[in-house]
């Protein structure tokens, strides 16, 4: 299974989102043309993206708190 860091997700969730705003300006400008398909496909990568930037950003959290913990710890013990 594939591994990915926190701000891996973040940059794959970025471009998902990015993707999806593109898009229907694309459809907008009539650059691209809008098919049931192709509109839902934007859809979910849209938010696919937005729950991959959720989930990087609260990895980042999850790394913040285990490191500020760790730090406590390490602290603790040189008091002793």
């Amino acid at each position: 299974m594939l591994r990915l860091s926190a701000k891996q997700f973040l940059g794959i969730g970025f471009l998902m989102v990015l993707f999806g705003f593109i898009m229907p300006w694309l459809f907008i400008l009539r650059i691209v043309e809008i098919n049931f398909f192709l509109a839902f496909l934007t859809y979910g990568v849209s938010l696919v993206g937005l729950l991959f930037g959720i989930i990087g950003i609260a990895m980042i959290g999850v790394q913040r708190r285990h490191k500020f913990r760790r730090e406590k710890e390490d602290e603790y013990d040189e008091h002793r």
